[in-house]
């Protein structure tokens, strides 16, 4: 009697080891992620910690020039012209071969609100999912940002309750951040790189923004008054809950998108791990009243300016340093399990 029971006793062990065993594996599922870019397809294939939302392993990557932005451009209809789409299906087919080869179980595409602007955009998402398998979304405005969101803290690691994502575009600006209670709180305002500028042509400036492209030279007075429009629109329309969490000194601010990883360095004459709200300071003093010859770049225009914007938000909001991070949106879809 002793031994059977000694033996049961080790049977249910093993058994329960063994469950264990199974818990654990089933932890990590293989994913493939795709972003259909406005000129780019990437595709990313990484085993993914489910229960903890962390890639534990990339083990493809591919990206395919695929430019739907240039073929919108040049549409007469406002639709895709049918050998873009058909380029796009190729592409992404051929990725999901590599991903297949790869042991890819699961497969998820994001795409932005180019293809809900473009008319028949919905429908090649559609057939996407019907031909090739892959679950297809276009994301609104708050979903890129919880993606981008994402896609942040899985590069840098971050814990959700010390960060937050800055992300200043050609139309739009975002920040992102994780509340107390585990929903997220978001900022979208279109005053970003472009409507900035217009607003310093139109409202500093006194002239027409449909026949100047450019507000520089922009004199000291000039920025001065721009920077003091950038701050009061930014007190008045920022959520309070935000500027409080901003403000309490525990958030790591990382600022993705052109303006934080291309402009303000290249203004700052150097790429460090961060920059401060003094050496911002310090370059706008520097590159005041200077012509767009000076700033040799195609996005002249615009870099003066960007930089008032990025500081009077720093001012305003009392930002004292940010993170500028060029990120992959694919990483973030891996991790998001609202997409799969």
């Amino acid at each position: 009697m002793f031994h059977r029971v000694v033996f049961f006793t080790c049977l249910l062990g093993a058994l329960i080891v063994s469950s264990s065993g199974l818990a654990e594996q089933r932890r990590i599922v293989r994913r493939a992620a795709f972003d259909i870019g406005s000129a780019v397809i990437k595709c990313t294939v990484a085993d993914v910690d489910v229960l903890v939302g962390e890639i534990t392993k990339v083990v493809y990557e591919d990206a395919r020039k695929v430019d739907f932005a240039e073929d919108m451009a040049r549409s007469y209809d406002g639709n895709y012209s049918r050998e873009t789409l058909e380029e796009g299906m190729v592409a992404l087919e051929a990725m999901k071969k590599a991903a297949l080869g790869v042991g890819a179980m699961h497969f998820s595409a994001v795409g932005g609100s180019a293809f809900r602007e473009a008319k028949n955009g919905r429908a090649f998402f559609a057939i996407i999912e019907e031909e090739l398998g892959i679950q297809c979304r276009i994301l609104s405005k708050e979903q890129a940002s919880l993606i981008s969101y994402h896609s942040v803290r899985e590069s840098t690691k971050s814990r959700d309750d010390e960060l937050l994502v800055w992300d200043i575009g050609g139309g739009l600006q975002t920040m992102t951040t994780r509340r107390d209670d585990g929903g997220m709180l978001f900022f979208s305002d279109q005053m970003a790189s472009v409507p900035f500028k217009n607003a310093v042509i139109s409202i500093i400036q006194g002239k027409n923004a449909n026949r100047f492209s450019s507000p520089n030279p922009i004199s000291e007075e000039e920025a001065q008054r721009a920077l003091q429009f950038v701050k009061t629109h930014a007190n008045l329309n920022m959520p309070s809950d935000l500027v409080n969490r901003i403000q309490s000194g525990t958030q790591r601010i990382v600022g993705i998108g052109g303006v934080h990883f291309y402009a303000i360095p290249e203004l700052l004459g150097q790429r460090l791990p961060y920059y401060t709200r003094s050496q911002v300071h310090e370059a706008l003093a520097q590159w005041t009243a200077k012509d767009d010859s000076d700033f040799k770049s195609a996005f002249a225009p615009s870099r003066l300016t960007n930089l008032i914007l990025v500081l009077g938000y720093m001012e305003a909001l009392d930002i004292t340093r940010v993170y500028p991070l060029k990120v992959n949106m694919t990483q973030g879809v891996l991790v998001s399990p609202e997409l799969w």
